[in-house]
C-alpha cells in the first residue's frame, strides 16, 4: 500500500471524526437530560438582587459573587451586571430562596437587596 494513500485515507478520518466529536462537545445537553426535566424548569425562579457593594474594578467582586452562588444547590444561572451592579439568579425554588441568597450575598461581604422575584 503507498503511504501517501494511507495517510490521506487516516487524514480524511481524523477530519470526519473531529467534526462530529466537536459538533458532539458544542451540543446542547438537553438530549442527556431525563424526561423529568420539565418540572425541574417548572420549578425554576428568578430573583434579581441590588449589590450597591459590587466596585471592583478588577472583576474580584463579580468572581467572589459568581463561586458563592455558583456553590449553592439548585442555582441554575448567574448573570452580573457590574454596570448596574444588580445580579440575576435563577434557581430551583424547591431546593434554594431568595432569602438563602440573600444571606449568601451578606456571608461573603456583599449585602445585597431583593429588587424583583
Amino acid at each position: 500500500m503507498n503511504f501517501k494513500a494511507t495517510s490521506r485515507k487516516n487524514w480524511v478520518l481524523i477530519s470526519a471524526l473531529s467534526v462530529v466529536l466537536g459538533s458532539m462537545i458544542g451540543m446542547s445537553t438537553a438530549w442527556a437530560t431525563p424526561a423529568s426535566s420539565a418540572v425541574v424548569h417548572a420549578a425554576s425562579a428568578t430573583s434579581i438582587f441590588k449589590v450597591p457593594s459590587m466596585s471592583c474594578s478588577d472583576k474580584a467582586c463579580e468572581t467572589a459573587i459568581y463561586i458563592a452562588l455558583h456553590r449553592m444547590p439548585g442555582v441554575e444561572h448567574i448573570r452580573i451586571d457590574d454596570m448596574k451592579r444588580t445580579v440575576t439568579v435563577t434557581y430551583d425554588s424547591k431546593k434554594m430562596s431568595a432569602p438563602v441568597l440573600l444571606q449568601t450575598f451578606q456571608r461573603i461581604g456583599y449585602p445585597a437587596s431583593l429588587v424583583h422575584g
